[in-house]
Protein backbone atom coordinates (compact mmCIF):
# COMPACT_ATOMS: atom_id res chain seq x y z
CA UNK A 1 0.00 0.00 0.00
CA UNK A 2 2.79 2.28 0.67
CA UNK A 3 3.79 2.23 -3.21
CA UNK A 4 7.26 1.15 -2.25
CA UNK A 5 10.81 2.42 -2.95
CA UNK A 6 10.77 2.10 -6.78
CA UNK A 7 11.61 5.41 -8.93
CA UNK A 8 8.98 6.88 -11.20
CA UNK A 9 10.19 6.66 -15.01
CA UNK A 10 8.48 9.15 -16.23
CA UNK A 11 10.47 11.42 -13.94
CA UNK A 12 13.71 10.57 -14.79
CA UNK A 13 12.71 11.31 -18.37
CA UNK A 14 12.33 14.91 -17.37
CA UNK A 15 15.19 15.39 -15.80
CA UNK A 16 16.91 13.63 -18.35
CA UNK A 17 15.33 16.44 -20.91
CA UNK A 18 15.66 19.20 -18.95
CA UNK A 19 20.24 17.91 -18.43
CA UNK A 20 20.06 17.64 -22.18
CA UNK A 21 18.36 21.03 -22.58
CA UNK A 22 20.72 23.03 -20.15
CA UNK A 23 23.89 21.07 -21.80
CA UNK A 24 22.41 22.66 -25.13
CA UNK A 25 22.21 25.87 -23.71
CA UNK A 26 25.45 25.84 -22.44
CA UNK A 27 27.49 24.59 -25.49
CA UNK A 28 25.61 27.25 -27.70
CA UNK A 29 26.81 29.92 -24.77
CA UNK A 30 30.17 28.74 -25.05
CA UNK A 31 30.12 28.50 -29.14
CA UNK A 32 28.54 32.03 -29.27
CA UNK A 33 28.97 34.52 -26.48
CA UNK A 34 32.29 32.99 -24.91
CA UNK A 35 34.19 34.32 -27.95
CA UNK A 36 32.48 37.61 -27.85
CA UNK A 37 33.29 37.88 -23.96
CA UNK A 38 37.17 37.30 -25.13
CA UNK A 39 37.40 40.00 -27.68
CA UNK A 40 35.75 42.21 -25.20
CA UNK A 41 37.92 41.82 -22.54
CA UNK A 42 41.21 41.70 -25.11
CA UNK A 43 39.80 45.43 -26.49
CA UNK A 44 39.13 46.54 -22.83
CA UNK A 45 42.90 45.68 -21.90
CA UNK A 46 44.06 47.54 -25.43
CA UNK A 47 42.66 50.43 -23.94
CA UNK A 48 45.14 50.92 -21.48
CA UNK A 49 48.08 50.16 -24.48
CA UNK A 50 50.11 53.32 -25.50
CA UNK A 51 48.79 52.84 -28.84
CA UNK A 52 45.41 53.83 -27.76
CA UNK A 53 46.33 56.82 -26.27
CA UNK A 54 48.43 57.84 -29.62
CA UNK A 55 45.55 57.59 -31.69
CA UNK A 56 42.65 58.50 -29.35
CA UNK A 57 44.81 61.92 -28.07
CA UNK A 58 46.38 62.52 -31.25
CA UNK A 59 42.88 62.68 -33.26
CA UNK A 60 41.60 64.94 -30.88
CA UNK A 61 44.58 67.33 -30.88
CA UNK A 62 44.23 67.21 -34.83
CA UNK A 63 40.68 67.77 -34.84
CA UNK A 64 41.02 70.68 -32.39
CA UNK A 65 43.82 72.17 -34.58
CA UNK A 66 41.52 72.08 -37.61
CA UNK A 67 39.07 74.04 -35.60
CA UNK A 68 41.25 77.03 -35.55
CA UNK A 69 42.90 76.94 -38.30
CA UNK A 70 39.76 77.53 -40.01
CA UNK A 71 39.16 80.53 -38.39
CA UNK A 72 41.98 81.75 -38.62
CA UNK A 73 42.25 81.80 -42.40
CA UNK A 74 38.93 83.11 -42.61
CA UNK A 75 40.29 86.16 -39.63
CA UNK A 76 43.26 86.43 -42.00
CA UNK A 77 41.13 86.76 -45.06
CA UNK A 78 38.17 89.07 -43.51
CA UNK A 79 41.19 91.12 -42.24
CA UNK A 80 42.97 91.49 -45.45
CA UNK A 81 39.79 92.18 -47.00
CA UNK A 82 39.36 95.40 -44.44
CA UNK A 83 43.26 96.47 -45.39
CA UNK A 84 44.12 95.67 -42.24
CA UNK A 85 47.76 95.61 -42.28
CA UNK A 86 49.05 92.12 -41.42
CA UNK A 87 52.32 93.43 -40.35
CA UNK A 88 50.87 95.67 -37.77
CA UNK A 89 51.84 94.85 -33.88
CA UNK A 90 48.16 95.02 -32.93
CA UNK A 91 47.66 91.91 -35.57
CA UNK A 92 50.98 90.24 -34.95
CA UNK A 93 49.76 90.22 -31.45
CA UNK A 94 46.44 89.08 -31.52
CA UNK A 95 47.16 86.34 -34.16
CA UNK A 96 50.12 85.12 -31.88
CA UNK A 97 47.27 84.74 -28.75
CA UNK A 98 44.76 83.22 -31.62
CA UNK A 99 48.07 80.88 -31.82
CA UNK A 100 48.69 80.36 -28.48
CA UNK A 101 45.00 79.47 -27.95
CA UNK A 102 45.02 76.86 -30.75
CA UNK A 103 48.11 75.21 -28.89
CA UNK A 104 46.29 75.47 -25.43
CA UNK A 105 42.95 74.06 -26.73
CA UNK A 106 44.79 71.47 -28.28
CA UNK A 107 46.91 70.15 -25.42
CA UNK A 108 43.92 70.30 -23.25
CA UNK A 109 41.60 68.48 -25.47
CA UNK A 110 43.93 65.45 -26.07
CA UNK A 111 44.64 65.62 -22.18
CA UNK A 112 41.13 65.31 -21.73
CA UNK A 113 40.63 62.75 -24.24
CA UNK A 114 43.34 60.52 -22.72
CA UNK A 115 41.98 60.95 -19.05
CA UNK A 116 38.33 59.54 -21.29
CA UNK A 117 40.19 57.02 -22.57
CA UNK A 118 41.40 55.28 -19.09
CA UNK A 119 38.15 56.31 -17.39
CA UNK A 120 36.50 54.19 -20.15
CA UNK A 121 39.17 51.62 -19.80
CA UNK A 122 38.14 51.17 -16.03
CA UNK A 123 34.55 50.96 -16.81
CA UNK A 124 35.31 47.98 -19.32
CA UNK A 125 37.47 46.23 -16.37
CA UNK A 126 34.39 46.86 -14.00
CA UNK A 127 32.00 45.44 -16.99
CA UNK A 128 34.31 42.30 -17.09
CA UNK A 129 34.20 41.45 -13.60
CA UNK A 130 30.44 41.78 -13.83
CA UNK A 131 30.49 39.21 -16.67
CA UNK A 132 32.45 36.82 -14.54
CA UNK A 133 29.70 37.24 -11.68
CA UNK A 134 26.96 36.80 -14.30
CA UNK A 135 25.86 40.37 -13.10
CA UNK A 136 24.48 43.06 -15.47
CA UNK A 137 27.16 44.90 -17.52
CA UNK A 138 26.16 48.62 -18.58
CA UNK A 139 26.35 49.36 -22.58
CA UNK A 140 29.71 51.30 -23.00
CA UNK A 141 30.13 54.53 -25.17
CA UNK A 142 31.84 54.08 -28.25
CA UNK A 143 35.26 55.73 -29.15
CA UNK A 144 33.14 57.47 -31.86
CA UNK A 145 30.95 59.30 -29.14
CA UNK A 146 33.63 60.27 -27.22
CA UNK A 147 35.46 61.81 -29.80
CA UNK A 148 32.60 63.99 -30.67
CA UNK A 149 32.11 64.90 -27.39
CA UNK A 150 35.82 66.26 -27.02
CA UNK A 151 35.35 68.00 -30.19
CA UNK A 152 32.33 69.66 -29.12
CA UNK A 153 34.52 71.08 -26.37
CA UNK A 154 37.12 72.01 -28.85
CA UNK A 155 34.97 73.49 -30.57
CA UNK A 156 33.12 75.82 -27.58
CA UNK A 157 36.54 76.53 -26.61
CA UNK A 158 37.63 77.98 -30.33
CA UNK A 159 34.15 79.62 -30.25
CA UNK A 160 35.36 81.57 -26.82
CA UNK A 161 38.70 82.52 -27.91
CA UNK A 162 37.34 84.01 -31.36
CA UNK A 163 35.03 85.82 -29.43
CA UNK A 164 37.85 86.98 -27.10
CA UNK A 165 39.94 88.78 -29.35
CA UNK A 166 39.87 92.00 -28.88
CA UNK A 167 41.40 92.76 -32.71
CA UNK A 168 38.95 91.10 -34.12
CA UNK A 169 36.77 93.17 -32.70
CA UNK A 170 38.41 96.80 -33.32
CA UNK A 171 40.90 96.20 -36.19
CA UNK A 172 38.87 94.24 -38.39
CA UNK A 173 35.54 94.75 -37.18
CA UNK A 174 32.16 92.85 -37.67
CA UNK A 175 32.80 91.46 -40.84
CA UNK A 176 36.01 89.37 -39.75
CA UNK A 177 33.54 88.24 -36.87
CA UNK A 178 31.30 86.72 -39.38
CA UNK A 179 33.96 85.36 -41.38
CA UNK A 180 35.30 83.53 -38.00
CA UNK A 181 32.05 82.59 -36.88
CA UNK A 182 31.23 81.17 -40.31
CA UNK A 183 34.64 79.68 -40.61
CA UNK A 184 34.00 77.76 -36.80
CA UNK A 185 30.38 76.64 -37.67
CA UNK A 186 31.68 75.25 -40.63
CA UNK A 187 34.05 73.11 -39.15
CA UNK A 188 31.24 71.86 -36.52
CA UNK A 189 29.77 70.25 -39.35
Amino acid sequence: MGGGGGNDPKEQESKMALAEQAAISLQRYGDTFVPLENMYIQDTLNQFGNDAYVDSMGRASTGTSAIYEEGLGELNRGAFARGVDPSSGAYQSESGSLRDAQARGMGLNAASTGIANTDQAYKGLGNVVRMGQGLATEAMDGNINRMNNQMDVANATAKRDFARSSSIQNMAGTGVGIAAGYGLNKGAV
